[in-house]
């Protein structure tokens, strides 16, 4: 709890506050009772400079990509309140990085960034890769502890869907679903693939014609529908649904044929192949696989990405790898 802002100050009580047991032996120039006030070795120090300190730091507001030790000190703790988000847009960077020993306690949403649905590259008859999910944490420091509450989530991103071809057709590709996080869908060869969801949002529909285009979801998004006739004439492929920011989340509905997006933890579905069209995967759902169409969907990005022991103590839910 947070020391006083007036009135009678103790070294006991400072101690305490910065983790020491009452009663035990402490000196003003204890690393763990400078540490609150950021205060040096051998500094010139004054009681009154720890009224109001504490070693909790609470969030005040959604944060994207953040660092801990740039809200507390080692040995301190950080609250993720539960109406918050710790979020990332990059696949490649976690959503909350802990680089020094600590304890993090959430009550909230940690996740990581979807995965891109694969898709046309935009020119001649080439695809791209469907796009691994990005980690919720990363924990490169030992002395870490994580506590995630009831009713709190730490998600990894989905893996973005797979392409497909219609009738092996390579200038008629579809687009995958985008993955849990935010993933945009695939981009097809005749539409682009519908944007990642914001915030506490579902992904956008692509655009198409028939219901070949893949939907939005609340967690992945649906795979699309690429197709030529017998006689070689072009049906169309389209784009992929974007994948969505809610916990647990609904997939979205991919084409006719093509794969719908991962729920919650779940993957998402492969596209089915019937006649001369080809259907893509749909995105994966929060830490889980996207679906495969004729290319193979990206992987589940991980709860908790670690180069170093850590301890996490879990009564909510985790969505990845830890």
């Amino acid at each position: 709890m947070t020391l006083p802002s007036s009135g009678a100050l103790s070294l006991n009580a400072i101690h305490v506050e910065a983790g020491g047991s009452s009663g035990s032996q402490a000196s003003i120039n204890d690393s763990d009772i400078r540490v609150l006030i950021g205060k040096g070795s051998g500094a010139t120090m004054s009681f009154s400079e720890w009224y109001g300190a504490s070693r909790e730091i609470t969030l005040t507001s959604n944060q994207q990509q953040i660092t801990i030790s740039n809200f507390i000190s080692s040995g301190g703790i950080l609250i993720i309140p539960s109406n918050l988000f710790v979020w990332s847009d990059s696949t490649s960077t976690a959503a909350l990085i802990i680089d020094i020993p600590c304890t993090v306690k959430n009550y909230g949403k940690v996740i990581g960034k979807g995965g891109v649905g694969a898709g046309w590259t935009g020119s001649g008859n080439s695809e791209t890769t469907a796009g691994s999910g990005g980690p919720a944490i990363r924990v490169q420091s030992s002395g870490v502890t994580i506590t995630n509450y009831s009713g709190a989530f730490i998600a990894g991103g989905g893996g973005g869907g797979g392409w497909a071809a219609g009738s092996g057709n390579r200038y008629e590709i579809a687009g995958g679903g985008g993955g849990a996080g935010g993933g945009a869908g695939g981009r097809g060869t005749n539409s682009l693939g519908g944007a990642g969801g914001s915030l506490n949002a579902s992904g956008a529909d692509a655009s198409g014609v028939n219901n070949w285009f893949g939907h939005g979801g609340g967690a992945g998004g649906g795979g699309s529908y690429a197709g030529v006739s017998s006689s070689d004439n072009n049906y169309g492929a389209y784009g992929g649904g974007g994948g969505g920011r809610i916990l647990p989340g609904v997939g979205g509905a991919g084409s006719v044929g093509g794969g719908a997006g991962g729920s919650a933890g779940n993957a998402g579905s492969n596209g089915s192949t019937a006649g001369n069209s080809g259907q893509a995967g749909g995105g994966g759902g929060w830490g889980a696989n996207g679906g495969s169409g004729d290319g193979s969907g990206g992987g589940g990005g991980a709860a908790v990405q670690k180069t170093t022991s850590y301890t996490l103590s879990n009564s909510g839910t985790v969505y990845g790898a830890t």
